[in-house]
């Protein structure tokens, strides 16, 4: 993984631009995950043999909707890392390496995600109080603060208390941490070693969870911890490097079929994996390697679809089916926040004569994307940075180019 010239043409062809293939690979990573929620909450009502068909295969493959999680920790670092990687490109000449202030990091980061996050939250708490009530103990105390402080994934008991996806939320604030000592990693030791570093962080996590669960009976939650997923977040900076020219990977980082094979063999290890005994030395290194090959396969993805679109530039045409999941992947982050509440809700009134699994896939996901766009529309892009005015011209002169903040900068899961 050596370090390569500047590609000037490809950091031209990307330069301030939005970029549809990241937006289209969010947009169906979404939609994988309401999907795994809306047909995995459908009751099993199939009674005749073409429904059971219909629906075996269904299920069969909406399980694996989760693994939209995988992709979407490597968009977050692709797009986390896009400015420091531009800023990098255009200072090439001066050889000083970019740096990423750390209060204003944070500034973009929690106006841009926290306001649409306490809106979500809000409906939920709302939701619970209508349908079972709240109690007000110290238990929804600690909760809530954990919550409110994104730390609810290190505990078992508020892992899962109030939205069950909201510990992916917790995750990416606790990356955007580490990745200034990603930066750091990256700029002392190169790649090869950050990665390895991030990967030893995986395991050495499982070790301290393990030693203070039976140290002192502490039992942290391994799967849903940042630690866990730091290499495959890392694998989305490392694209963007490569995507603007700063490094320059193998040939097998675009094939498609290493993709399919590392995915194939996430899948294989997904179904063998509940067979094996629980704390064994195979099951734990069987787990070890769950998750980085659904990210190394969502990495070569990811620059796959990035190496694409170059060429739908120059030809000036982008698929249809990456139009639409793009238009989807803008509001992502308010279908990821809303869906579950919408999926809960719709399911209690359901009452028509249909089978669940056409109501899951006919009604409740468009009606998931629907209400996230609304929400989108009324409580996200009011927090979203709005782009510069452009400053008046005197006559005779040319008007200086507005300048738009790149949101890419800005998304998240």
């Amino acid at each position: 993984m050596a370090s390569s010239n500047t590609d000037t043409t490809s950091t031209k062809t990307f330069a301030g631009r939005r970029l549809r293939s990241i937006d289209a690979l969010r947009g169906l990573a979404a939609l994988a995950v309401v999907l795994y929620h809306a047909v995995g909450q459908a009751p099993r009502d199939e009674t005749s043999a073409f429904v059971h068909w219909f629906a075996a295969p269904v299920r069969a493959l909406s399980g694996y909707g989760y693994a939209g999680v995988f992709l979407f920790f490597v968009i977050s670092g692709f797009c986390i890392h896009l400015h420091w990687a531009r800023a990098r490109v255009a200072d090439m000449t001066t050889g000083v390496a970019p740096k990423v202030a750390f209060v204003p990091f944070w500034k973009r980061r929690i106006h841009r995600l926290y306001p649409p996050y306490l809106i979500a939250l809000a409906l939920y708490l709302l939701w619970s109080a209508l349908n079972s009530g709240v109690q007000l103990n110290s238990f929804f105390l600690w909760d809530m603060t954990l919550h409110l402080l994104m730390l609810h994934n290190l505990d078992t008991h508020t892992v899962y208390s109030i939205n069950g996806v909201f510990w992916t939320l917790a995750i990416e604030e606790q990356l955007y941490l580490a990745y200034f000592l990603l930066l750091y990693l990256r700029r002392r030791w190169g790649w090869r070693w950050t990665l390895i570093t991030c990967a030893a962080a995986r395991v050495g996590w499982v070790v301290v969870c393990a030693v203070l669960q039976r140290a002192a009976g502490l039992e942290i939650p391994v799967p849903e911890s940042a630690a866990s997923h730091w290499f495959t977040w890392a694998l989305g900076a490392l694209s963007v490097e490569a995507m603007c020219g700063l490094v320059a990977l193998p040939r097998w980082c675009r094939d498609l079929r290493v993709a399919a094979a590392s995915l194939v063999s996430a899948v294989g290890l997904s179904l063998i994996l509940p067979h094996i005994v629980r704390h064994s030395f195979w099951h734990a290194n069987a787990w070890l390697l769950l998750h980085p090959l659904w990210g190394v396969g969502f990495f070569v993805l990811v620059n796959r679809a990035v190496a694409a679109e170059r060429n739908w530039r120059e030809w000036l045409d982008v698929p249809r089916l990456i139009r639409w999941s793009a238009t989807v992947g803008l509001f992502s982050y308010s279908l990821y926040l809303i869906h579950q509440l919408v999926l809960m809700e719709m399911w209690r009134f359901w009452i028509l004569r249909m089978p669940s699994i056409f109501v899951a896939l006919l009604v409740m996901t468009p009606l998931s994307v629907a209400c996230a766009y609304l929400f989108f529309r009324y409580c996200e892009r009011p927090f979203l940075p709005r782009p510069a005015k452009p400053a008046r011209s005197t006559p005779g002169t040319t008007p200086a180019p507005v300048h738009a903040p790149d949101p890419l900068l800005h998304e998240s899961i």
